[in-house]
């Protein structure tokens, strides 16, 4: 039962977010909205601030499809890597869908840099675990690459607005430098057949 209360606050925080500023939004409002009392509220969270980053970090995990695409990507031709980036990048501009707009919400001025950071973090996160990686088992240079990619991944969500300005030639040009971080950084370690979007481990 608790965990419908869970998804009924997340909801619940994201529509309020899409309305004003997150600094606006208020655990009142977001309790009516949702349908959960404040005594249950406060026993799992510490306050608003609590919440929400609990709500941003599990958003983070719905953009799974690009961590496979990270992890997945043909190794063997950069060109074909770098078309199967392009077209990924390309729809991610074209889509309207809840966590599309979920991600608008976030990055628009209604939200803050801490709940972006959340977002960076909560998106790190569900990679490595999801995808059973061990970052002990990789040298230094491998961690940089490693991060960087991250960095560059989020980024390009949190700055969807320039990744829309692009043009089709620009955006092939960024494609390839982001197929070059991940060759270095990703091929270290390939995934399980467990591991593949869609399924579960056993």
């Amino acid at each position: 039962m608790w965990e419908g209360c869970v998804q009924r606050l997340y909801d619940a925080f994201w529509s309020l977010l899409e309305e004003k500023p997150y600094a606006r939004i208020s655990v009142s409002e977001l309790l009516e909205r949702a349908g959960v009392s404040r005594g249950d509220f406060y026993y799992h969270y510490k306050n608003l601030l609590d919440l929400a980053k609990c709500a941003v970090e599990d958003e983070a995990k719905n953009w799974d499809d690009l961590t496979a695409l990270f992890l997945n990507f043909d190794e063997s031709d950069i060109e074909v890597a770098t078309d199967q980036i392009c077209y990924y990048l390309s729809s991610i501009c074209r889509q309207n869908s809840l966590k599309a707009r979920r991600l608008s919400a976030l990055i628009s001025p209604h939200g803050s840099m801490y709940l972006v950071e959340a977002f960076r973090e909560g998106f790190k996160n569900y990679t490595v675990r999801y995808r059973n990686l061990n970052l002990e088992e990789f040298n230094n240079l491998q961690k940089i690459l490693f991060e960087g990619v991250m960095g560059f991944s989020t980024s390009l969500l949190v700055h969807l607005d320039l990744l829309k300005s692009l043009d089709r030639a620009e955006l092939h040009a960024l494609s390839g430098h982001l197929a070059s971080m991940i060759y270095a950084s990703i091929k270290i370690r390939r995934p399980g057949p467990q591991e593949i979007l869609g399924f579960e481990k056993s």
